[in-house]
């Protein structure tokens, strides 16, 4: 599905779709949910995920963290996945971008139809910003991945060395949890830009200076 096709989606705020599911996070989304708490992303990171950051931490009855009986609690600052939903981005169609619906719950109480575009429905969840913070992010991976596939030896694994590169930048954030998602750890106490816009911004800069170094190497 493109974002001109007739797309759209009432949700009844039913919940369901709040139990059981993996929410990957980008460090713009921890960004957004750290603000929104008064927490600094190291502080979010160790409080409200799973997998080092990776994950949105849910219940072990299987609810996310931010589920309340009156709904979400960070709704104002949920993750892309959340916005996007009941649609999954796909960046590897023939074509470019795309947009598949995912499994929702057999009980979900949402409305579905083609009433707008789906661009419309883009618009109306906020995910514009969410969908250009990732793609800024999914670029410099695949630049590193670009410079450290240029200069393996013959079998060697790139997830070796992307585990090895990854140690070089961890070297110059020390203070971060993990240089990709710890944004403000880049900084240290008093430094962080409140703005999560802006704070990415700085954070990308030094990705991309990290880049040229290595490239350099």
């Amino acid at each position: 599905m493109r974002r001109h096709e007739p797309f759209s989606f009432h949700c009844q705020r039913c919940g369901r779709c709040c139990h059981h599911q993996a929410i990957q996070l980008s460090p713009y989304e921890i960004l957004c949910l750290a603000r929104h708490l008064g927490l600094d992303t190291g502080q979010f990171i160790a409080r409200h995920t799973s997998n080092g950051g990776l994950f949105l931490r849910f219940t072990p009855q299987g609810a996310c963290g931010f589920l309340t009986p009156e709904g979400c609690a960070a709704h104002a600052q949920r993750p892309l996945a959340c916005r996007l939903y009941p649609l999954g981005r796909d960046l590897e169609r023939p074509g470019g971008e795309a947009f598949e619906p995912l499994e929702r719950h057999p009980a979900c109480a949402a409305l579905v139809g083609g009433q707008g575009r789906l661009q419309d429905y883009l618009d109306q969840q906020g995910a514009g910003r969410f969908l250009a913070a990732l793609d800024y992010y999914l670029a410099v991976v695949e630049r590193m991945h670009h410079i450290l596939e240029r200069r393996l030896p013959p079998g060697a694994s790139l997830a070796a060395a992307t585990r090895q590169a990854s140690a070089s930048l961890a070297a110059q954030a020390p203070r971060a949890s993990d240089p990709w998602l710890d944004v403000d750890g880049w900084w240290g106490p008093g430094r962080a830009q409140a703005d999560p816009w802006r704070a990415m911004q700085g954070h990308l800069a030094a990705l991309r200076a990290w880049l040229a170094v290595l490239k350099a190497q």
